[in-house]
């Protein structure tokens, strides 16, 4: 099956393929199993990436240690999990630790994975996987940024209420549809559930969050 471009993607496609050296990077950063039919590609991608040789001499030359490499990635990722924890509704973890330390804050430091407990662990676990696609995503993605068409702030200044009217047990577009109309006076948007599927709670998003601030 063959993909129809437009004009303009086709120029842009061409711009690329004449590129050869932006080319090359673009596909450097492609997930493997998308060249597992072009081993020798993929590997010389790799090898041969200039970024790649001069990791590999500042390795050979002592400059840093695989180890203090990780270490710097670490660390910059637990600044992203930081970021992306505080943005998360987390007072079941608040509940647990409390009922382990009280009021002795200091007790927290000592605590062990085993006290705070592996399913409390996990959920955490799955709350930050979920901020991850919320903090990635493009702001034009979410409709009530949308720099083109007609915007429902009538709805979207309402979208915790509908979101949980929708958790209630209003799971149709239709029941939605009917409840935001008794009790929003306004239409469900028809790409509403399936972008609370994607994203969750609005109250949750950040951008959400900084919208409703605005516009107040």
């Amino acid at each position: 099956m063959t993909t129809k471009l437009s004009a303009n993607a086709k120029a842009e496609l061409g711009t690329l393929l004449v590129n050869s050296s932006e080319l090359v990077d673009l596909l450097s950063l492609l997930p493997k199993e998308h060249l597992k039919d072009y081993p020798l590609l993929q590997k010389e991608l790799v090898s041969k990436h200039p970024h790649v040789k001069d990791f590999n001499k500042a390795i050979k030359d002592k400059q840093f240690t695989k180890e203090e490499y990780l270490d710097r990635i670490l660390a910059r990722l637990d600044g992203f999990a930081y970021d992306m924890a505080v943005s998360s509704n987390l007072d079941y973890l608040i509940e647990r630790v409390k009922l382990l330390v009280g009021a002795d804050i200091d007790k927290i430091d000592e605590m062990t994975l085993n006290e705070i407990g592996a399913d409390i662990l996990q959920r955490v676990l799955i709350d930050l996987s979920t901020q991850v696609r919320k903090h990635v995503q493009p702001k034009a993605d979410h409709p009530f940024m949308a720099e083109r068409g007609r915007i429902d702030h009538v709805f979207w200044r309402h979208a915790d209420k509908a979101y949980n009217a929708y958790k209630e047990g209003y799971t149709t577009q239709a029941a939605l549809d009917a409840w935001c109309q008794l009790n929003l006076n306004t239409r469900c948007p028809q790409s509403f559930i399936r972008w609370m599927k994607a994203y969750g709670d609005p109250t949750e998003i950040s951008d959400w969050q900084e919208y409703i601030r605005l516009s107040k």
